[in-house]
């Protein structure tokens, strides 16, 4: 805890007490003693966010779009978003003090302004108060992957125009990125190179230096494509990922590790899950051991196969070994349809994850809790985070540094599925699965008109910083707040 020593100056509310013949002496030593006086008053170890309302990150003419954002090491962020002030879209980049603060040149800074287009960011810390930012960019054609580091200051530190991710002539998209735990980047994307859809990555080193193949090394170029690549570092410098497979006549979900210097950890990509059925939209989290959790969606159990979807989960250890029952374990066992689920970390060798339920006809939030050996710790139908009436969707996690987790969602309540004017709503749930704030949330944006594609970050014990794109001045800014 840090403090602050604060000295009286003025004794006279110390001396105002009538002196006496008996002990003259003892007033003035007190009187004279308080000039020496200290209190120690404890300051807050958190800085405060001082705004209470939403904060303009980027007004300038035309759409912003796609934010993004990552600590800045200080308390604060760095957020990035695609940006058509210009005529064509850019990448634009502003950083956020710890008391909300615009640190950089309003409306903030070009990452890359390239005369060709530059598409949805990705971001991460260069853990040194700076960050790295991946984007698509169109200036040889079709679509490819450019990236830059800009320091705390908004400087770039490599090319102006950005560095090469990928320059192959087939296209790239869908670019998913972590830290390389050096201060650099792993990027990962879905490539067309072979004729089908498959996974590729490349990591760049802090300096901004392609370490791997040009063009990047494949993750899977089988047969059939690949879709929706979700990673995490496997802690020794490279990552786990997980993708869902058509290479079958049904959608499979596979992983593959791939080490520091960008080799194949395993023999082959490891079936997660080929149970009879489709499956889609993997998620993944660290195990804290070098493996990970791998969360789906599943419709096994659906006569239909397309309509009725449940969540499954499975532990992949480091060496590629699945943990638990083959083609995973039901996160929640009512038969209703169950999408876009999102994982944390415990904190304690398990998982949080938190979906979108159609149990009530409209889509609500629920969550669950996973430890290690498999086994469910809270309500096994889960614990509702948001059952507000209308339409809430596209939940998301981040710890709130405490054990439980900020969970926040686009909600629709009372519009009943009208997607023209949408709020953002978070909550706070305990390691218990308890919801610490109103019942179904708080209000981090309900300005009116639309905000979309939020996105957010933990900012202290109970507290999260959100970002995201707002329509309420007639096109699309970027707009921040903090909500604890």
């Amino acid at each position: 805890m840090r403090f602050k020593i604060m000295l009286f100056s003025d004794c006279s509310s110390m001396c105002d007490y009538p002196q006496t013949r008996i002990f003259p002496r003892v007033s003035i030593f007190y009187c004279l003693l308080s000039f020496l006086l200290f209190v120690i008053v404890p300051l807050p170890t958190q800085a405060e966010w001082m705004p209470t309302e939403n904060l303009p990150v980027c007004t300038a003419k035309n759409a912003q779009h796609f934010p993004v954002l990552t600590d800045d090491g200080k308390d604060g962020v760095i957020v990035a978003w695609r940006d058509a002030r210009n005529g064509n879209y850019d990448i634009y980049a502003q950083r956020v003090s710890s008391k909300g603060d615009m640190v950089w040149t309003p409306d903030g800074i070009p990452v890359c302004d390239h005369e060709a287009s530059q598409s949805s960011p990705a971001i991460v810390s260069d853990l040194k108060g700076g960050a790295i930012i991946v984007w698509g960019d169109t200036r040889n054609g079709t679509q490819d992957s450019y990236a830059q580091r800009i320091d705390e200051n908004g400087k770039k530190l490599w090319n102006p125009d950005g560095v090469e991710v990928c320059t192959d002539a087939a296209l790239q998209d869908d670019f998913t990125v972590i830290p390389d735990d050096n201060g650099g980047v792993i990027v990962v994307w879905e490539d067309w190179r072979t004729g089908n859809q498959d996974i590729y990555a490349q990591k760049i080193s802090v300096e901004g230096k392609a370490v791997w193949k040009e063009n990047g090394i494949p993750v899977y170029s089988g047969e059939g494509d690949q879709y929706d690549p979700a990673l995490i570092s496997d802690g020794e410098g490279g990552f786990i990922v997980v993708w869902w497979d058509i290479s079958t006549p049904d959608w499979n979900i596979f992983a593959q590790r791939i080490d520091s210097k960008g080799n194949t950890v395993w023999d082959s990509p490891i079936p997660v899950c080929t149970a009879q059925g489709n499956q889609g939209g993997p998620t993944i989290v660290t195990d804290g051991n070098g493996g990970a959790f791998c969360v789906w969606s599943d419709y096994r159990n659906d006569p239909n196969f397309y309509t009725r979807a449940q969540l499954y989960a499975q532990h992949i250890a480091a060496d590629g070994t699945t943990l638990w029952q083959k083609d995973g374990i039901a996160i929640c066992e009512l038969p209703v349809n169950q999408q876009q689920a999102n994982c944390i970390s415990d904190g304690a060798d398990g998982f949080i994850v938190i979906w979108w339920d159609d149990r009530d006809i409209f889509a609500d939030v629920y969550a669950q809790r996973v430890n290690v050996q498999g086994k469910i710790l809270w309500d096994k139908k889960g614990v509702p985070v948001c059952t507000a009436g209308g339409v809430q969707q596209i939940p998301m996690l981040v710890p709130d540094g405490a054990g439980g987790a900020i969970a926040y969602w686009l909600d629709y309540r009372e519009d009943f599925g009208d997607t023209t004017e949408d709020a953002i709503y978070a909550q706070r749930i305990d390691a218990n699965g308890t919801t610490l704030w109103q019942k179904n949330g708080v209000p981090v944006c309900d300005a009116g008109k639309e905000q979309i594609t939020p996105r957010a970050v933990s900012a202290g014990v109970g507290s999260a910083i959100v970002v995201w794109s707002d329509a309420r001045g007639g096109d699309y800014d970027i707009y921040i707040h903090r909500v604890q």
